[in-house]
């Protein structure tokens, strides 16, 4: 795997690497009455699964892609929500709490040098939000709302290298979801660290460079093996 010092640019997912969207969506899920009497947890897999839909229907701005995915699968699950609570869940992504080990770890990282971006699925508002939660500061921030298409596209990668004059084999990403982000970024030559918070299956048809179970270890992981 390419060397932290080394790649032009380290790059990050944001939400379920960074942010942890599953606690601040379940929470929200939470707090919608029509909601009570549902499986939250085969609510919460489906949504996910309606989102990726949703999606590929055609660009809408992520705000947008929330609201109508937790419509459809309330719909699924027999209840008919108001377009009012579908934006209260939406808008519930201001509140989604950084994961406990993402500012240590973007602190640490910061002192490498080495400058670093998220390639996001959001809005540019959304994501100012998120980055102002984790204390930390990147070099460039690429999101939906600019490329006008959701990962896993190409087009966040293209935009990157096209910015930054670089070539993929220069680039480091560090993401928590395969499809999203682990698989297109492979496909392209990136080098990639697979954050496995979940301890999912691991996948056969994609190799990443690195597999760890949180940031935590990954920043155990440099300073082991690659301190100087």
């Amino acid at each position: 795997m390419i060397h932290p010092r080394d790649a032009a640019v380290i790059t990050f997912d944001c939400y379920g690497t960074l942010i942890d969207w599953q606690s601040g969506a379940r929470a929200a899920i939470d707090d919608i009455p029509e909601l009570g009497a549902v499986d939250k947890q085969a609510l919460i897999a489906r949504r996910l699964e309606v989102e990726l839909d949703v999606e590929h229907e055609r660009y809408r701005p992520y705000d947008e892609v929330l609201a109508l995915s937790i419509l459809r699968t309330a719909k699924e699950f027999g209840v008919e929500l108001s377009q009012e609570t579908a934006d209260y869940f939406a808008d519930s992504i201001a509140g989604w709490p950084p994961f406990q080990d993402a500012g240590g770890f973007l602190k640490r990282l910061a002192t490498v040098g080495t400058p670093t971006a998220i390639l996001s699925n959001v809005t540019r508002a959304s994501l100012a939000v998120s980055v102002r939660k984790l204390g930390a500061s990147f070099d460039q921030l690429i999101t939906a709302e600019d490329v006008r298409s959701y990962k896993p596209d190409h087009s966040h990668w293209r935009e990157l290298y096209r910015s930054r004059q670089i070539k993929p084999a220069q680039q480091l990403h560090i993401a928590g979801s395969i499809t999203h982000d682990i698989r297109p970024a492979a496909e392209l030559g990136a080098a990639t660290v697979w954050v496995r918070r979940d301890h999912e299956p691991i996948p056969s048809d994609v190799q990443p460079d690195l597999i760890v179970q949180s940031l935590a270890e990954l920043g155990d992981y440099w300073r082991l093996h690659y301190s100087r």
